[in-house]
């Protein structure tokens, strides 16, 4: 052979070698413990060096009773604290460089109001640092329950505290404090939006490394039923506007590398018939910046693999499509992960001792992941998709959707396929070219489990830990992944 063809055949075995290694992993599974009543939902909170801590509660609320566990970095169970919370909820926990940050939340009903506390724990679950106050916010009497919103900055080293309120008068306070790692107030203060733009709600908030928020809006119906998209920043309400189309289900992201802001969703001229493509909007600096609506229709070719080729005629996506994750690359692209998701309320007759009863059930559906690559001016580079079908009935759809890991060589979606028939626990693997690789972690008739894909958290550049039922039991599961 020529020194060419050797350079091809090199040239060859590297792009295979590469293409393995992306999707090569290794899979450690905990002991299994027996499912309690008190605490069936996790909470992941992180990894240090001594090992991983994990929160489990009895509901979403982490209110009443709550478990504090540390696991060895091999899965094993070294320690577990049990908390019995009064009027109290933990809004948030993090690790970071001091230890095991929680924020809590603790209604006062003499006084009527919030006193939202922090408090820091060491690796051996102790108190490091005892709970201090952060702020205390009036109960609002028109509202079941204040909103909040907590972000770290890119580092972990900050984190924003944000509270809404949007009461019937049809006036909002809001207020924001910023403290560091060690629970030391470093900034606070209120803001408001100027009523004329009609703002309704917070729908999502990011945290950038200059300390400073950028917040998603929407605003009040009007007469056709219609809500629009506004943009927080620097002090500034932008409206994002166009008489011909409406933008839905946007979602912010933010790129430390690049300092570049954005915001990604769809849009349409016709929500009854559903979505014509997807749009976003990229900015540095909102206030000189001006803002371009970056619209591109989806394809023909995806269309026919997500809807059929009937039903890619008519050139729309169902609006029960829904942004998962936007994922922000170091080129200052970014690539956005979409589900189609949906669940219908059914109802059967049970007739017991001859008496018929409406029996109600909650049917929820997973289906279909369609996953755009653009560039940083919002230019389509490429697009793949994911057929899949899950199907739940009264379990809050919490054994469906997928869990999404992002590595530097690929993207990973791992998702539970198909549920009803006690099937496999699968991923479907993106190179940074498009390419896709779907293939099967854990065999269901050999590991009899399932992934919890809302509870699983990314621990490092390298590791997931993803909280899974098996043998009808909690375990843990953490997949590494090999570069």
């Amino acid at each position: 052979m020529n020194q060419k063809g050797l350079k091809l055949l090199g040239l060859l075995l590297l792009l295979i070698y590469s293409s393995f290694a992306a999707f090569a992993q290794t899979l450690e599974w905990s002991n299994t413990q027996k499912l309690r009543g008190n605490s069936i939902f996790t909470t992941i909170i992180g990894e240090d060096e001594s090992g991983i801590y994990v929160l489990r509660h009895r509901n979403k609320l982490l209110s009443k009773f709550v478990v504090l566990e540390k696991y060895r970095h091999n899965l094993g169970l070294e320690a577990s604290n049990s908390f019995l919370l009064k009027n109290t909820r933990i809004l948030y926990s993090d690790i970071n460089e001091n230890g095991i940050l929680l924020i809590k939340q603790i209604f006062d009903n003499k006084l009527n109001n919030y006193r939202i506390i922090a408090s820091i724990l060491n690796s051996n679950l102790e108190t490091a640092q005892p709970d201090l106050l952060i702020t205390t916010t009036i109960h609002p009497h028109s509202l079941d329950e204040l909103s909040f919103f907590i972000k770290p900055s890119p580092d972990h080293k900050h984190y924003l505290l944000l509270n809404y309120v949007f009461t019937d008068s049809k006036q909002n306070s809001n207020r924001y404090t910023i403290i560091d790692q060690k629970i030391n107030k470093i900034d606070e203060g209120e803001f408001s939006f100027d009523l004329a733009s009609n703002i309704e709600k917070i729908e999502d908030v990011i945290f950038d490394k200059h300390l400073k928020f950028t917040l998603l809006l929407s605003t009040k119906k009007d007469k056709k039923g219609i809500s629009n998209t506004a943009i927080y920043d620097q002090k500034k309400t932008t409206l994002l506007s166009d008489s011909n189309y409406r933008f839905e289900k946007a979602i912010l992201f933010y790129n430390p590398i690049t300092d570049l802001k954005g915001l990604a969703g769809f849009y349409t001229s016709d929500i009854e018939n559903g979505f014509e493509g997807s749009f976003s909007v990229i900015w540095n600096n909102i206030s000189s910046d001006t803002l371009k609506i970056n619209r591109l229709p989806f394809s023909q070719s995806i269309l026919k693999e997500l809807v059929g080729e009937t039903k890619s005629q008519t050139r729309f996506l169902p609006s029960t499509y829904l942004p998962i994750k936007l994922v922000s690359r170091s080129d200052g692209g970014f690539l956005m992960i979409s589900e189609n998701t949906f669940n219908q309320k059914e109802q059967d007759i049970m007739v017991v001792n001859g008496v018929a009863s409406p029996q109600g059930k909650n049917v929820f559906t997973f289906e279909n992941i369609l996953v755009q690559n653009f560039d940083s001016l919002g230019k389509l580079s490429w697009e793949n998709w994911v057929i899949k079908n899950q199907n739940t009935v009264n379990d809050g759809g919490m054994l469906s959707s997928v869990f999404v890991s992002v590595i530097e060589t690929a993207i990973y979606l791992f998702f539970n396929d198909p549920i009803a028939s006690g099937g496999d626990i699968v991923y479907a693997s993106f190179l940074t070219n498009g390419q896709r690789d779907t293939r099967v972690a854990a065999k269901g008739d050999e590991m009899n489990a399932f992934i919890i894909p809302a509870e699983g958290k990314q621990i490092s550049s390298d590791k997931i830990i993803v909280p899974v039922l098996k043998d009808r039991k909690f375990a843990l599961l953490k997949i590494t992944f090999k570069q």
